[in-house]
């Protein structure tokens, strides 16, 4: 059945998965210029592919390695978009990797695409089945049928189909599960019996006979008739591939997009008795639509990328290989209408020096240190000088606790010595991070059970005070 291809469309047949063609190899490593990146292409990449990529890096080695160094935008190589930024303070940086890999991030418009393919498949299918059975004083009952119940069905196979192409790549199951949920779907809506759903599924060698059987019955049973037989010669195009993309070709000749398709090549090739256009099914049911019809097929390239990183990342959606201190990812790349593949990573890397000569130890790391790095980047100019003024001027001799307890932003002491009231405390965030990691785990556990006493306590107050009130009035 695979000549019949286009049949796809608008009956469901088998897919098939493709195999491994292109893999890309990327090894990236943070530097003092940013980050260095080297890309291994695949051997069987064109010439042209190679010298396009070229021009992105600063050194080619042999013909298929490229490194360079780049700041904050990543070079377009393999098709997407990657940034690599970081947050750097006197007490560390925070590093955050993100990457995307081809695919159509519009999703949207990708969704919008999908239900319009929907809508034009339905109404090629009507109009075939008109041209082959319109005469037919029960045809009113199956078009309603293809005009209501499949027309909405199968926006929402669809939206199935989408959804695989996102859950197959974070689930081996999830594309499994997905085709048993299209399969109940379409029972419950009895458009197939169990039975025949698991016979339509089963089959290998008899595929394209089951599906057009079943078909056949379908037809019959929603334009009223209890058994194909009974319009079995009405029904001969529904017989095989080959009787359907016949009969197809047949109902297309008496469109008008055809007849205004073959007058068009008449004027251009100046004659008035040219030969009618080939018919290519698949641009006549999608027409311009800007979507391929490619949801169970598997991606020919892989993608593997391996990250140095000093600490192990809090936050990806890679593995993290303790023993090189790499972040590593390795999946297929989307295709033009898929989800795209996406990688990412976040990191601190604390300056121990630094810490250590003001605390003693190093009190701020891994997500701690990321939170401090976010709050001193949004920091103004005079407050963040005054700031790691402060920091700066700490030694693990003093009573550390209670300097960074007491310190507040001499803006809101002005406004709180005016006012008489905290209105804000700019400080409080670094101070809390602070003062957790100046505390041994034993001393932190103490502490906060130490605040949930008191938060309880003071809820306990707050009742009795209400129960007072209450019997006072």
């Amino acid at each position: 059945m695979a000549k019949h291809s286009y049949l796809k469309f608008v009956i469901p047949l088998v897919f098939i998965a493709g195999c491994e063609k292109y893999k890309y190899c990327i090894e990236m490593e943070p530097c003092d210029e940013g980050i260095e990146r080297k890309l291994i292409c695949p051997d069987n990449l064109s010439e042209d592919e190679r010298e396009s990529i070229a021009k992105l890096y600063e050194k080619r080695i042999g013909s298929n390695i490229f490194s360079g160094r780049f700041k904050e935008n990543l070079p377009n190589d393999i098709g997407g978009a990657g940034f690599y930024t970081t947050f750097s303070t006197s007490m560390g940086q925070m590093i955050t990797y993100s990457e995307r890999f081809r695919g159509r991030d519009d999703l949207n418009d990708t969704l919008e695409q999908a239900q319009l393919f929907a809508d034009r498949s339905v109404d090629f299918i009507i109009g075939w089945l008109e041209y082959e059975l319109g005469d037919d004083p029960n045809f009113v009952n199956l078009r309603a049928f293809c005009d209501e119940n499949i027309r909405r069905d199968s926006k929402n196979v669809m939206i199935y189909f989408w959804l695989s192409n996102i859950l197959k790549e974070y689930e081996s199951s999830a594309l499994e599960e997905i085709v048993m949920r299209l399969q109940h779907y379409l029972i419950e809506r009895g458009y197939f019996s169990p039975k025949e759903m698991r016979l339509l599924t089963e089959s290998s060698e008899d595929g394209e006979e089951q599906g057009f059987r079943l078909c056949r019955r379908l037809v019959a049973d929603k334009m009223g008739y209890s058994s194909a037989q009974m319009v079995a010669e009405r029904l001969v195009f529904l017989s095989d591939g080959k009787h359907a993309e016949d009969s197809m070709r047949r109902y297309v000749r008496t469109t008008d997009s055809f007849k205004q398709a073959w007058e068009e090549k008449k004027r251009e090739e100046n004659d008035p008795n040219a030969e009618p256009p080939e018919i290519d099914m698949e641009d006549f049911i999608t027409g311009d639509i800007d979507f391929e019809f490619d949801i169970f097929s598997w991606s020919d390239s892989k993608i593997e990328v391996k990250l140095a990183c000093k600490n192990k990342p809090f936050d990806t959606n890679g593995q993290w290989d303790e023993q090189v201190s790499q972040v590593v990812w390795l999946s297929s790349i989307a295709g033009d209408e898929e989800l795209p593949t996406f990688f990412y990573a976040s990191w601190s890397d604390p300056n121990g020096k630094y810490q250590e000569e003001r605390f003693g130890r190093v009190v701020l790391s891994n997500k701690a240190l990321a939170e401090y790095c976010m709050w001193r980047e949004n920091l103004d100019e005079g407050k963040g000088k005054e700031w790691d003024s402060f920091i700066l001027s700490l030694n693990p001799s003093e009573d550390l606790e209670k300097q960074v307890s007491s310190f507040r932003f001499s803006e809101d002491r002005q406004k709180q010595k005016e006012l008489d009231v905290q209105e804000s405390d700019l400080a409080e965030k670094p101070r809390k991070l602070i003062l957790a990691g100046l505390r041994t785990k034993k001393e932190e556990k103490e502490h906060r059970e130490t605040q949930t006493k008191e938060t309880q306590s003071d809820k306990a107050k707050c009742g009795r005070a209400g129960e007072v009130l209450s019997e006072t009035e």
